[in-house]
């Protein structure tokens, strides 16, 4: 029971040793990680082409090779991932908000 207390007061303990440069730059990388996945699954799911598709023809030796057709589960992959670049959202605004607070102190 006293368990997910006990991790909630390691975790703040922590962040209050944590100096506001150490803070900013895990909200840095959190924001990066964020801007990434939500490109990603943005333009996967807009295109309903994977990553690396290409979206054009393509001419490989003396043929020409189409591009791959729009796929459902190319376009629900791609909100995934824009979920999961949402998900990094809400560490950055926690790590930014810990270092202005350990400014301000």
């Amino acid at each position: 029971m006293g368990e997910p207390i006990l991790h909630l007061h390691l975790a703040a303990t922590l962040a209050a040793t944590a100096s506001p440069g150490k803070h900013l730059a895990t909200a840095g990388a959190c924001l990066m990680g964020a801007v990434c996945f939500i490109w990603i699954g943005r333009r996967q799911q807009r295109t309903g082409r994977s990553l690396f598709a290409p979206d054009e023809t393509v001419r490989v030796g003396a043929t020409l090779v189409e591009p791959p057709r729009p796929t459902r589960g190319n376009r629900v992959a791609g909100r995934i991932w824009a979920g999961v670049g949402w998900f990094f959202v809400l560490p950055f605004t926690v790590q930014l908000a810990l270092a202005v607070h350990r400014l301000a102190a």
